[in-house]
């Protein structure tokens, strides 16, 4: 549970990334557009933590099943923000604390 958990809070804080780098959702999220370099770390960390979580995900077991896991979880992680961008924009920010203190526990539970 706790794998399903970390690789479902890092998809989605890439979202969260590839959506706060798009200006009709910066004027959602943050009721203003962010400055060019802003777009493009925003950006960047989306394109970042997409290849991080397939790259957990694939160690965790055969690649054919992981994969198959992997793009589950990101169906998943697309409807939720999808869904917070379309009704609770303003929410998301909660959200993304959220999903970053899961992602630690998450860590924690599986070091242990």
């Amino acid at each position: 549970m706790s794998f399903f958990l970390l690789i479902g809070s890092i998809s989605s804080l890439a979202f969260i990334a590839l959506a706060s780098a798009m200006s009709k959702h910066q004027k959602q999220i943050f009721n203003r557009e962010l400055s060019l370099a802003q777009t493009y770390a925003a950006s960047s960390l989306g394109w970042i933590l997409l290849p991080v979580s397939l790259v957990i995900c694939l160690l965790a077991g055969k690649i054919s099943t992981m994969l198959s896991y992997w793009i589950g979880v990101l169906t998943f992680a697309a409807l939720l923000i999808g869904l917070m961008l379309s009704y609770y924009p303003n929410k998301i920010k909660v959200l993304a604390y959220l999903l970053i203190g899961l992602a630690a526990v998450s860590i924690g539970f599986l070091l242990v």
